[in-house]
């Protein structure tokens, strides 16, 4: 499996934002009218949820797992599996505001198979190549890794065993009982 992961860099950016939100929103709160007031105290309780969200993903900054047959949506809380019959459709939305355009690559899951899931490029990693090469890499499936083979070798036979007893497929003979039970040896 393939995996797509967000920017420790930019989640480092983003944790330091949402920790300042908060003291900023209490200042605001503190601070005067009621649309003041309003907005600090939406900044004030939405600054430790960020942060959770934010914290997570530091801690596991895994986000996509696509692999040959599937991919897996490591969400805050759970894993999503959807396999790639259950995809309906990838695409990528561009949002412009003030001049800023923001991308992000939404996968929509046929009927019956969960919400649809929305990953901003703002916070993806460059490896593939933003929204498009990540669409890309699902559409494809990513091919999933050869197991290295282990060597093979015949098993080595206990020291009363006969030669070949492992081809046949009998079982070697049963050890010779120790001598003593319990306690001191040779009793």
């Amino acid at each position: 499996m393939t995996d797509v992961c967000f920017s420790r860099v930019k989640l480092g950016f983003a944790l330091i934002a949402c920790l300042g939100m908060f003291p900023l929103g209490v200042a605001l709160v503190l601070g005067g009218g009621l649309k003041t007031t309003l907005v600090g105290a939406a900044m004030a309780i939405a600054a430790p949820f960020l942060s959770l969200y934010v914290a997570r993903y530091l801690l596991d900054n895994r986000i996509l797992s696509i692999g040959a047959t599937g991919i897996e949506y490591h969400g805050i809380v759970s894993t999503r599996r959807l396999r790639m019959d259950q995809i309906g459709s990838i695409r990528i939305e561009t949002q412009t505001n003030k001049g800023v355009s923001i991308s992000s690559l939404v996968i929509e899951p046929r009927d019956g198979h969960g919400r649809r899931i929305k990953l901003s490029e703002s916070l993806l990693e460059k490896r593939f190549g933003g929204c498009e090469g990540v669409a890309d890499l699902i559409t494809r499936g990513a091919p999933d890794p050869e197991p290295f083979p282990l060597p093979r070798r015949a098993p080595t036979p206990p020291a009363a065993a006969p030669a070949g007893w492992h081809e046949r497929g009998t079982q070697p003979p049963a050890a010779p009982a120790r001598q003593g039970g319990f306690g001191r040896k040779g009793l």
